[in-house]
Order: C-alpha cells, then sequence, then structure tokens
C-alpha cells in the first residue's frame, strides 16, 4: 500500500494523471488521496516530482 504525505505534497496532480488504475483521486478537502483500487505498482511514488508518496506495510 502506498500514502502520499499530504503536508509536503504539492498537489500538482501529477500522480493521478500517471496511475495507470485512476486510483489516486483528489479529495477537496484534503488534496490527493490512493483509493483502495490501487495495485501497488509504486509508479506514483518513482515519479511524484517531490517524493512524497511513500509504501506503507499493512
Amino acid at each position: 500500500m502506498y500514502k502520499i504525505n499530504r503536508n509536503e505534497c504539492i498537489e500538482c496532480g501529477f500522480c493521478s494523471k500517471i496511475c495507470p488504475k485512476n486510483a489516486i483521486v483528489e479529495n477537496k478537502e484534503f488534496g490527493y488521496e490512493i483509493t483502495n483500487i490501487c495495485i501497488n505498482c509504486g509508479l506514483c511514488a518513482k515519479k511524484c516530482p517531490v517524493s512524497v508518496i511513500e509504501r506503507v506495510e499493512g
């Protein structure tokens, strides 16, 4: 599972655009979030321009 550090995210939306499953959505109140349809490919973390997406256990 991957998680976006919302405190560091610049909300550019790039992760949302490159996700092959459209698992990253913009929440008007909280910024971008990764939904449960994520397939854990890691593409978002690799391509994030500010490196704020991390793999978490659980």
